[in-house]
């Protein structure tokens, strides 16, 4: 006959095991993931890396617009130059054109952590999370990018000619165009924050100044050294801080 204190030895005996099948579990479910995210992005990859040229042609143009006429847009200064720059250019595509795809794993990876009744919300995290990277990385492109090299250009037309390698602008085109989009998912993450009771509304909200440094701090880091375009991720970024906490908000009062 089995006394309760055999049972309950029985018991610690048995969590700790279970624990470390759930922890494997775990990591065995984010290995076969990342796996599917990286077959997705190789294969962009090879195609982009098959139109390389094409899409360096497109991407030189926010530059070639605000250069002199007759200017010549980029140079390269070693044999090397123009081959690496195809990959960091197949490598910047794949990854644009293959949000869908990693974002998709990283939400489906994220769902068993949420309550059942709101692994609903899993399809519309993926919806906004996707939409929210590619318009970051719309904005950038069409908006900010053209805004900083003006600028920038400008600045130094006044005292010599501009040669711009090849290597050094799309290493800041990289930068910028990842950047900005991840900086837009600020919103999704945080609400997905909330969902997880890590973070709450109230808490957001009485971190504004600290979090307003924070976002300079990093726009700083991200875009080139000039005003226009660490205040052009810095605003959006701000007022997509502000959304989410209008978005936590409401959907504790739906919770409520």
């Amino acid at each position: 006959m089995t006394d309760k204190s055999d049972q309950s030895q029985v018991t610690s005996h048995e969590d700790p095991q279970h624990q470390v099948m759930s922890l494997w579990g775990h990591l065995d479910e984010l290995r076969s993931r990342i796996v599917r995210a990286g077959v997705t992005i190789m294969i962009c990859f090879v195609v982009a890396l098959a139109y390389s040229s094409k899409i360096v042609n497109f991407l030189k143009e926010p530059l070639v617009e605000v250069l002199p006429k007759g200017a010549s847009a980029l140079h390269f200064t070693g044999p090397m130059d123009v081959f690496m720059v195809n990959l960091k250019v197949a490598f910047l595509v794949s990854v644009v054109f293959g949000a869908p795809a990693w974002l998709y794993q990283f939400w489906k990876f994220i769902e068993p952590a949420l309550y059942p009744k709101e692994r609903k919300y899993v399809f519309p995290f993926i919806v906004a999370s996707i939409s929210c990277f590619l318009l970051g990385v719309a904005f950038c492109y069409y908006l900010m990018l053209p805004m900083a090299l003006k600028y920038l250009i400008g600045i130094g037309l006044d005292v010599g000619t501009p040669i711009i390698t090849i290597t050094d602008y799309i290493s800041l085109l990289t930068v910028m165009i990842l950047g900005f989009g991840l900086v837009f998912e600020t919103p999704v993450i945080l609400v997905l924050l909330a969902m997880l009771n890590i973070v709450s509304a109230e808490m957001l909200a009485g971190q504004r100044r600290l979090i307003f440094i924070g976002i300079l701090i990093v726009a700083a880091v991200i875009t080139p050294p000039d005003p226009i375009s660490m205040l052009g991720m810095a605003i959006p970024c701000y007022l997509m801080f502000e959304i989410a906490i209008l978005i936590i908000r409401f959907i504790k009062r739906k919770r409520d």
